[in-house]
């Protein structure tokens, strides 16, 4: 038999874009992905608002913490009304209240905060491991991990909103004329969105319990992550202006399940954006990406022989019996 080289064609357009489809959908049923999403968007709500405090007491010691309150009213049209109400409700108690002196008190309280927020980021990722079919790290090292990333998200945030403020005056030192306006509010918006692709890719790139083989396309699922759910919020707050009163179902926790279903679509579109990452690795950097499998499949594919068939216990015992020890 003469040995024949073989090549293999290079998929089209149509087969990779169609591989990569098919792939994510399977991975998003095969992850279970609204459900973990489900539990992720409730350690979210959990954690939110200790992180948002964690936020404006750092702030406070640089600048001026009511620009955070400006930065969210720049925002509410991509907010739910109800969500944007408690999110309003809460920062400006947060920042109207009496800062404390920078001490051991003041430092308790900012260490407490971002450790009630970590709940959400060590949730996140969870999700973000499950997604990639990887295990979670060992606990101490996970908690540890999702305290540093909870950091460095809220150092992400302290950051941007000074550049917020540093912004306009450094604008006012050049001749702008009628566009200063205009520049003004496009490095508004711009920071804005820089700040949400950071964020996101933060997660992606130190989030799961990966290797450095795997992060090259984390942009790729920042970038979805992100106009996805710029668009989801807008279709969100729509829907509840509109048609979905959840007042009138839920009485007065109606504000509260409306912005629960808000952080659970929101961390559908986070965990999406790292389905996106898998697939892109798979079939863009052709990079091996081990398959999300449930415990179901792990139990399955233990009980496999060396030709790939399922046996049962009861062909376990047999062949553990005479027959198999004298090789017969």
């Amino acid at each position: 038999m003469s040995d024949q080289s073989v090549t293999v064609a290079p998929k089209s357009a149509f087969a990779t874009a169609w591989a990569f489809l098919s792939g994510g959908f399977k991975q998003i049923g095969d992850t279970n992905l609204s459900l973990v999403s489900a539990g992720v968007g409730f350690f979210g709500m959990l954690s939110l608002f200790p992180a948002i405090a964690a936020l404006i007491a750092l702030l406070s010691l640089v600048s001026d913490p009511d620009v955070v309150i400006a930065q969210l009213e720049d925002m509410q049209g991509l907010l739910p009304d109800d969500v944007y109400q408690i999110f309003h409700a809460q920062i400006v108690s947060l920042v109207t209240a009496s800062p404390d002196t920078l001490g051991w008190a003041g430092i308790i309280s900012i260490a407490a905060a971002l450790w009630s927020a970590r709940a959400g980021v060590a949730a996140m990722m969870t999700g973000l491991n499950a997604v990639h079919g990887e295990k979670n790290r060992a606990t101490a090292s996970h908690y540890m991990r999702a305290l540093l990333l909870a950091l460095a998200l809220v150092g992400v945030g302290v950051v941007s909103l000074v550049t917020l403020v540093i912004a306009p005056v450094v604008l006012a030192f050049f001749p702008l004329g009628g566009i200063a306006g205009v520049l003004a509010e496009a490095v508004r918006w711009t920071i804005a969105v820089g700040v949400l692709l950071a964020g996101v890719s933060v997660l992606y790139r130190y989030g799961p319990n990966r290797g450095q083989s795997s992060r090259r396309s984390i942009r790729a699922g920042a970038i979805f992550a992100v106009i996805s759910w710029a668009a989801l919020s807008v279709m969100f707050s729509h829907y509840v202006a509109n048609f979905g009163n959840y007042n009138q179902v839920y009485g007065s926790i109606g504000a509260v399940i409306a912005m629960l279903v808000w952080l659970w679509l929101s961390s559908f579109v986070i965990l999406l954006g790292a389905v996106v990452n898998a697939q892109v690795e798979k079939h863009i950097y052709h990079e091996k990406t081990p398959d999300a499998a449930s415990p179901f499949e792990e139990v399955e594919d233990a009980q496999r022989d060396e030709d790939g068939e399922l046996y049962s216990t009861d062909d376990e015992a047999e062949m553990s019996g005479p027959t198999a020890r004298t090789g017969v």
